[in-house]
């Protein structure tokens, strides 16, 4: 046996992306419109959970902040490194509504095409994905 092994086409870990940052004039408090973004992803990914997927959830970053001792830096380089490697990953991304509005998401969803990892705009259109799937390799 090679010391690499071909993944399997099951669709176990997930992606959660969608916007976080906001931007422009439709945000009137920023701090809020952060906060609201965070628990729409993370809700996502909590129904993503519940459906059986194990979810990566990039929102989940501002733990660090919370923790930060004195003198301690992230910048925003650091931050999309950490969800980069991430996402290279999973097997699939779902993503949350308003998605178009975010930057990091749209390179995300580039990088999830360059490394062949299906993007999803619902978890209802993965799961029906992943039970099309089983039917071909069952018929087979």
């Amino acid at each position: 046996m090679g010391m690499f092994t071909q993944k399997s086409n099951k669709i176990e870990t997930v992606y959660i992306a969608g916007l976080l940052t906001p931007r422009g004039v439709w945000s009137k408090n920023l701090a809020i419109d952060h906060l609201i973004n965070q628990r729409k992803m993370i809700r996502a990914a909590l129904d993503a959970f519940f459906a059986g997927y194990d979810p990566f959830v990039p929102a989940f970053d501002h733990q660090f902040w919370m923790v930060m001792n004195e003198g301690e830096v992230i910048t925003e380089s650091m931050i999309k490194r950490y969800s980069k490697s991430w996402l290279k990953r999973c097997d699939a991304m779902i993503l949350t509504p308003k998605w178009q509005q975010s930057t990091g998401t749209l390179a995300e969803i580039e990088l999830a095409k360059e490394l062949n990892i299906p993007v999803f705009e619902s978890l209802d259109k993965l799961i029906e994905y992943d039970k099309e799937q089983h039917e071909i390799k069952s018929k087979n």
